[in-house]
């Protein structure tokens, strides 16, 4: 686990922010021969062919490392193959998986040892976001274990429109509680986007009155499986 916590040295030593996407590269350990292939604990496949051997031999340490820490390899797999798919560079693919790493292990401490992938999938994306802990305790304690990505989801979306972190956190936890809330949250998605096109201030003046008159604005029927949260953007 040597690769995770020289990266997390270099995070909280760093003297400049960084972006969403960005973080110091560093190898803590030699690389070795890479294979073309490779399939990690939980038999998720990587495709290291599509990356020079250095790199393969980065990820490949950076997903065993995650792998021992009991966090899901799948989501940083697949930040690695999209970054090769869009040609980004062998430096920056690095820096994005090794974030993610950090965001995740972050997420399971947060939302619990037993949350679901999909969980800290959606936790590590808010953290990213900019969201704090409190904000994710704030979701778990609304939801049960494997119950929360919707209101995560919704949270990271309402506050990269540009609702203050504090209001959209209250919002999100008073309708996380209600009946049928998912299709009220995926309400209040709707609207904040529509509205977050004439400015901020109007995302919060639409988000203000959805939650007052959230009673009435329930829907009819309960909330149903295949609707889906709009996942925000990667950034």
């Amino acid at each position: 686990m040597v690769a995770l916590w020289v990266m997390v040295a270099q995070l909280s030593t760093a003297s400049v922010p960084v972006a969403a996407d960005t973080i110091v590269v560093a190898n803590a350990r030699k690389p070795q021969p890479a294979p073309t292939a490779v399939t990690t604990r939980d038999q998720v496949p990587f495709d290291a062919g599509r990356f020079d051997s250095l790199t393969a031999n980065a990820l490949r340490l950076l997903f065993d490392d995650a792998a021992e820490m009991g966090l899901p390899v799948r989501p940083l797999i697949n930040r690695a193959l999209e970054g090769a798919a869009r040609r980004t560079a062998s430096d920056r693919i690095l820096k994005v998986v090794r974030e993610h790493a950090i965001a995740l292990q972050r997420a399971k401490r947060t939302l619990g040892a037993q949350s679901t992938e999909d969980e800290l999938e959606a936790g590590a994306i808010a953290l990213r976001a900019g969201l704090d802990d409190r904000a994710l305790e704030t979701v778990r304690a609304s939801r049960p274990v494997g119950q929360a990505v919707v209101p995560l989801v919704v949270l990271t979306d309402i506050v990269r429109r540009g609702v203050p972190v504090s209001n959209a956190r209250d919002a999100v936890n008073q309708l996380a509680r209600t009946p049928r809330s998912d299709d009220i949250l995926l309400g209040l998605q709707a609207l904040v986007a529509k509205n977050a096109q004439r400015g901020p201030g109007m995302a919060v003046d639409a988000l203000n009155r959805y939650v007052k008159g959230a009673g009435s604005l329930a829907p009819s029927s309960p909330a149903t499986t295949d609707r889906k949260p709009v996942r925000p953007p990667d950034t």
